[in-house]
This record gives structure tokens, C-alpha cells and sequence, in this order.
């Protein structure tokens, strides 16, 4: 008898177990009916050749369209096509990066791109669909940035500049260029589908001030494309959404009292501040205001618990009525947030 009640205690310590460890993101999309194709335009790029310059210059024309336009005008700041000038000035920038010895480096760390990386994108955009089934899928473009740009969006158009996930922190074009070590840790490939649907959630949703543009209205923003991340990418780790470190993301997990107490104490919530706003939500190796071992972004890691604690209390409320919510004391409110 005492072991038939110890197995039966065992069973309901594993379901309950298991039940906790549940990803409450988690969502069957295999039945959404959704192909993306990528367009290589770095690959038609680096073959570029002078002597036939028109003939090149017309086809990027017709084969890339909107998205040629948005690379000579935002990505590499060349101008019109149309320019006299323009082959002569697109031939001196490939050859440069051709010099550099760059294109062979793209082909081969990319080589497998539309087997291992466009299915993580094409996954993704299935649950955007699932959540927004009126929106748009963009097309999508990968490209040569020159180290500018990861992802850039105009209406339906979408690009990645692959160049900005090389994966190596040591890639030498890298300090060349001279991005920071907690920049390097990113670049690497499986940042693009959230980089991209990051991207994708900053244009459907933008930032809004219309209240007031305070510290609490700032958290809150960045606490809500965490969670929309969350949605898009729930099988994706933590600390790529974040862009933390394992050690980050356990500090900020271990810390989220003090984060919240350091604000409340100080009498920040409603700052106005512009430096002390971006302490808390801007970007670096760390918050500043904490240790050099804190977690970046702190502010937005408790903006986040705010709007999961929302969301958890308020289960009628859809993704896309959170996202358009610009009342952040409401959130807060309905939170009932006490970490």
C-alpha cells in the first residue's frame, strides 16, 4: 500500500512539474499555409562588372525593385540608378569589399541560409499570421550592408544585412569597423528572425508619447515587445530575445525586487528624464546604474514582468489589443505588480 501511495506521489510530482515548466507561449501553427522565399541581392551584387554596367544596373532594377530603391537610398546612401555616376561609384564600393576579401567570407558562412535560418523566419511569420491574420508578409531581402544596417523595412519590403551575423567575435572587420564586444556577442545568425520580427513589431506598433514620454510609458513599450517577441519566437531562447548573456539574464531574474525597488525608491516611475530613461531601456553592456555584472536594459526586464503579470491577470485581452494599448498606468494597474 505505502508503495502503490509513493509511485502515485511520484506521477504527480512529474505532471506538476512538467505543467510548470509548460511554455505558456507555445502555439500549433502547422496548420497556417505560409512559404517565404528570400531573395539573395548580395549574390547578384558582388558579380557586378562594369563593363556591363547597364545591363547589370537594369536587371537589379527588375528583379529587386522597391528594394533596390531602398538600398542605394537608406542602405548605402548611393542616390538614383539613374545617376550618371552611379556604376562608376557602385563599382569602386564593390571592388573595394571584394578587396577585403569579403564576398568569399558571405558565400561561405551563408551557404546554408535558406536550409537552416529561413525556416526559423518562415516559423516565425507563421505565428505573426496567427496573431495578425490581416497583416502583410513582407518580402524579404538578404543584403551587403557595409556594416550599417541589420534589418531595415520599407511597406512591404524587408532586408537583412547578413554582413551584421557573421558569428565571430574575432572577425577581424569587425574591430576594424569598431564594434564593442557586446556588440559582437549578437552578431551572430540566430539573432535575424528576432531581429526581424523585432523589427517587424516596432513598425506595426511605434513608440507613443502621447500621454507623456516618462520612464514608466518607456518600460512599459519595451515590456511589450518582449512579450510580443515571446509570441513570435516562443520556442526561441531567452537570451536571444533578450541579447543577454546566460548570466545576465539570471541577474536580472534574481534582481527584479531590486530593479523595482531602485526605481520606486527614487521616485523615477514618472521621470521625464531623458538620461535617466535611457539608463534603465538603452542599450549597452550593462545598466550602469547597477554593477558591471547587471543585466542590460533593466527597465525594460521589469516592464516586461509588468506586462506578463498583465496579461495573466487580464486573459481576455489579445495580443494585438496589448500592443495597441497606449494607456501604461492601466497596464500597471491591471498588473497588480508586487515582484
Amino acid at each position: 500500500m505505502k508503495k502503490n501511495i509513493l509511485i502515485f506521489l511520484i506521477v504527480i510530482s512529474i505532471l506538476t512539474s512538467c505543467k510548470q515548466t509548460e511554455n505558456p507561449y507555445k502555439i500549433d501553427v502547422s496548420e497556417i499555409d505560409l512559404k517565404i522565399k528570400i531573395k539573395h541581392f548580395e549574390k547578384d551584387l558582388f558579380k557586378f562588372n562594369i563593363d556591363s554596367a547597364d545591363i547589370y544596373i537594369d536587371n537589379y532594377r527588375k528583379k529587386y525593385r522597391e528594394f533596390f530603391k531602398l538600398y542605394n537610398y537608406q542602405i548605402i546612401e548611393m542616390g538614383s540608378s539613374e545617376d550618371p555616376f552611379y556604376g562608376k561609384n557602385l563599382e569602386m564600393f564593390v571592388r573595394y569589399w571584394k578587396t577585403e576579401g569579403l564576398f568569399d567570407v558571405l558565400e561561405k558562412e551563408f551557404a546554408n541560409f535558406d536550409k537552416e535560418t529561413a525556416p526559423k523566419i518562415e516559423t516565425a511569420f507563421k505565428h505573426y499570421k496567427y496573431y495578425f491574420p490581416e497583416n502583410y508578409i513582407p518580402e524579404l531581402y538578404t543584403y551587403f550592408s557595409s556594416f550599417g544596417f541589420s534589418v531595415v523595412t520599407l511597406d512591404s519590403v524587408m532586408g537583412v544585412g547578413i554582413d551584421k551575423y557573421m558569428g565571430k567575435q574575432n572577425f577581424y572587420l569587425y574591430d576594424k569597423v569598431g564594434f564593442s564586444q557586446y556588440q559582437k556577442r549578437r552578431m551572430i545568425k540566430e539573432m535575424i528572425p528576432v531581429d526581424i520580427m523585432r523589427s517587424i513589431g516596432e513598425s506595426d506598433f511605434p513608440y507613443n508619447s502621447e500621454n507623456a514620454d516618462n520612464l514608466l510609458n518607456n518600460i512599459i513599450y519595451e515590456g511589450k515587445m518582449q512579450y510580443y517577441l515571446n509570441c513570435m519566437l516562443p520556442e526561441t531562447a531567452d537570451t536571444l530575445k533578450w541579447r543577454y548573456t546566460k548570466k545576465q539574464l539570471l541577474w536580472a531574474t534574481k534582481h527584479e525586487g531590486k530593479i523595482w525597488n531602485y526605481i520606486a525608491e527614487k521616485k523615477i516611475l514618472f521621470s521625464t528624464d531623458k538620461t535617466e530613461i535611457r539608463k534603465f531601456t538603452g542599450d549597452g553592456p550593462y545598466t550602469a546604474i547597477f554593477t558591471d555584472v547587471s543585466a542590460p536594459r533593466a527597465g525594460a526586464f521589469v516592464g516586461f514582468k509588468i506586462v506578463e503579470n498583465y496579461m495573466r491577470n487580464n486573459k481576455q485581452i489579445t495580443l494585438n489589443a496589448l500592443m495597441e494599448e497606449k494607456d501604461a498606468r492601466k497596464i500597471l494597474s491591471g498588473a497588480k505588480y508586487n515582484p
